[in-house]
């Protein structure tokens, strides 16, 4: 099934979620080297890449690049996801 940028922003905060996330946690880079970024296609990682400008452009994420990238939620993440 072919993820969207609504669904890619989902998907990381219901990892926020899985792990009880509070500000300043980041999502395990193994989850998302691992299990999530290796089942999307070309499109689903751009899109990936979109939706976490987007989460990050709203101060619900703060985000490092990288071959795998460290993503943070902040305070405004948490209170989101609680």
């Amino acid at each position: 099934m072919s993820r969207d940028v609504k669904a890619i922003k989902k998907d990381i905060l219901d990892q926020f979620r899985a792990i009880d996330g509070e500000a300043n946690d980041e999502i395990p880079t193994e989850w998302l080297q691992d299990e999530y970024l290796p089942v999307l296609d070309m499109f689903e990682k751009k899109d990936f890449a979109k939706a976490v400008r987007q989460l990050a452009a709203k101060g619900v994420l703060k985000y490092k690049k990288g071959p795998i990238p460290i993503l943070q939620l902040t305070e405004k993440g948490a209170n989101l996801i609680h």
